[in-house]
């Protein structure tokens, strides 16, 4: 899907206030990676490291894993089209609503897709898929699937490829990445980002880890030089400085706990919980795109139309928590909204 993703502000010639449409931390990029980068912007005359080696062995130190089991990529997004691409013309399950470019990915390749959702997963696996596409927490609702509920996936069913998105894991209070399961488990692929939490999506930087036999795998079918010198370079100094990346995710659930009890309590909005500082809400009259046309042009608050998510309808919207004062933006839009609904 080349568009119908979030943050589309470059259709848009209004000013953006406030920008709920994106699931990157509202905090901006870190003052000291900017720094970091323009004291680097020299290496752009030289070709990046192929393969990232430098980059990929501090990802690996970071998760306790051998770096033979580690992959860089441009964007968690390459990483799941190389994934399809290496298991071509298989079997794949995706659970829905989920991030579109699962299924994309695995069109383009050909695989025949079986869908469902999230509550009958078990009855999915029973089916037998050759992959399991599981976001965790899950894109758009926010879902997260326990590390115990996965292992036990990965043990009962040793035949299926589990290929876990843990994009969004930074901003969970208390979540349990199954990139350790990797040294254990032969059928598991994790894919991470950086764009996210380290608010770099322009830079385009996500990586895998998975058992070093899969992992050799998805190299045979990986293109050389597709993460350029400054996404190496500021891949690395986020790993150098892990402290300046960490979202305070316990402020962040309160922000996004208070945020869905505000919007819960208007009239003819319906709030899916959700565990992680993005959810969706159902709209009872109206329309998502409707909306989003009224808080942009009235507010200058840009927020997710969600239609086009599988199983979803033209009633439902996604919103990434925001500071208080943004929050409270939002709230008195869509009180607005409401009072014009009734003229």
């Amino acid at each position: 899907m080349i568009s119908g993703h979030g943050d589309d502000s470059h259709q848009y010639s209004q000013t953006i206030l406030a920008d709920f449409s994106s699931n990157v931390w509202f905090g901006g990029i870190a003052p000291k990676l900017i720094e970091h980068l323009q004291q680097n912007l020299h290496l752009a005359g030289n070709y990046p490291q192929p393969d990232a080696d430098d980059l990929c062995r501090k990802m690996a130190g970071s998760h306790n894993v051998n770096p033979n089991q580690v992959l860089a990529f441009n964007g968690s997004v390459e990483a799941f089209y190389t994934i399809a691409l290496a298991f071509r013309e298989t079997v794949s399950c995706v659970l829905y609503p989920a991030f579109s470019e699962y299924e994309d990915a695995c069109r383009m390749h050909n695989h025949q897709l079986q869908f469902f959702r999230k509550h009958e997963w078990k009855n999915a696996l029973e089916l037998g898929a050759d992959l399991f596409w599981i976001g965790n927490p899950n894109n758009p609702d926010g879902y997260v699937f326990s590390f115990s509920m996965i292992e036990e996936a990965l043990n009962v069913y040793p035949n299926i490829v589990f290929v876990v998105d843990e994009a969004y894991s930074g901003f969970v209070a208390d979540f349990q990445s199954v990139v350790s399961l990797t040294k254990s488990y032969p059928n598991l692929i994790v894919v991470r980002s950086l764009t996210k939490c380290c608010a770099i999506p322009g830079l385009r930087l996500g990586y895998v880890v998975a058992s070093e036999k899969l992992a050799e795998k998805l190299r045979k079918f990986q293109q050389p030089w597709s993460v350029n010198v400054l996404a190496q370079e500021a891949g690395k100094f986020i790993f150098d400085h892990p402290a300046l990346f960490s979202p305070d995710t316990l402020i962040l659930r309160q922000l996004s706990s208070g945020l869905q009890r505000e919007i819960g309590q208007l009239d003819g909005f319906r709030v899916i919980s959700s565990e992680a500082p993005f959810f969706l809400i159902e709209m009872q009259t109206g329309t998502a795109a409707l909306l989003k046309r009224f808080l942009l042009d009235k507010h200058g608050i840009l927020i997710r139309d969600a239609s086009n998510f599988k199983g979803l309808n033209e009633r439902y919207f996604r919103v990434y928590t925001r500071d208080e004062k943004n929050n409270q933006l939002l709230i008195t839009g869509l009180l607005e909204w409401n009072l014009n609904s009734l003229r």
